[in-house]
């Protein structure tokens, strides 16, 4: 049974006439009314029975026009859905993320993606750098984020936005009175550093800021990320720094205060395939383009 023969006895069904059939079809009317019969052939009944004004169906004709009808629905849409997930409207994607991104900049991306395309389903795994450059490598992922990715082959590095770093002390301390703090004032206390590998990271440009401003400072402990730098810190006597987007964060026993004499900004990046990129992501990565 060829599809062709399906569209011909539907038209010819909806149209109760062979020469209307054959109009809408755009061909002539032979072609039409031997594929009927090699239909009927094929199913061993008789589908139409004719009539002086055109044709009409047999009760086995009833029974076929309802499935033949739901197989070309069906088909035109496997079609359209095919077509939309070339066009990236459809489909999944498989989004890895690491720290402070899944604060501001990940809930933000996603939110645009959804308003263009509320179709696409999201998977989301966090993930440390090392291990979304794989799962990209894998095709395990189709985009990862975090902050000081290194060049790596195979590998295209975006830059999406920058921020400032804020000072996270506990309440007891004597400067979580203060509307600001110097780095001066954060340098007399231990410090929690964040995240503990894969270099270079925040940790690194933490020490960096102290260093430039001539100050050496006491690393009480090397954390996992900046949760648990938080989790130190409201626990009282050790103070952090931490980006901007993490202040969303409430944590009983700690303040977020802004740095006076320190104006670094710290990128957000995002990574992904500098070879094949699949339709749903070519439309997020437009979600990310600035307005």
């Amino acid at each position: 049974m060829e599809f062709r023969q399906l569209k011909y006895f539907v038209a010819v069904a909806e149209e109760g006439n062979i020469g209307r059939a054959a109009i809408r079809l755009n061909v002539s009317q032979p072609p039409v009314s031997r594929q009927i019969q090699a239909l009927e052939q094929e199913l061993g009944t008789k589908l139409f029975r004719r009539t002086p004004f055109g044709v009409t169906l047999t009760d086995a004709g009833e029974v076929f026009l309802r499935d033949a009808q739901t197989v070309l629905a069906n088909t035109r849409n496997a079609v359209d859905r095919v077509q939309a997930a070339d066009r990236g409207e459809i489909g999944r994607l498989d989004i890895g993320y690491f720290g402070a991104t899944i604060y501001q900049i990940v809930p933000w991306a996603l939110q645009r993606l959804k308003a263009m395309n509320p179709q696409i389903s999201l998977s989301l795994t966090q993930m440390n750098k090392a291990e979304q450059a794989n799962a990209i490598r894998e095709g395990r992922i189709h985009i990862g984020f975090g902050r000081y990715f290194a060049e790596t082959p195979g590998i295209t590095i975006q830059h999406l936005t920058g921020e400032r770093l804020v000072a996270a002390v506990p309440v007891n301390n004597p400067i979580a009175d203060q509307a600001t703090v110097r780095l001066a004032d954060l340098a007399n206390n231990a410090i929690v550093a964040y995240p503990s590998g894969d270099r270079p990271n925040l940790t690194d440009e933490i020490m960096s800021i102290f260093r430039s401003a001539g100050y050496e400072i006491d690393v009480a402990d090397f954390v996992g990320d900046s949760i648990a730098a938080l989790c130190m810190v409201s626990s009282g006597g050790f103070c952090t720094l931490v980006p901007n987007s993490i202040t969303n964060v409430n944590y009983p026993g700690l303040r977020y205060i802004p740095i006076e004499d320190d104006d670094t900004v710290i990128g957000t990046s995002c990574i992904y395939s500098a070879g094949y990129v699949a339709p749903v992501l070519r439309v997020f990565l437009d979600a990310l383009a600035p307005d």
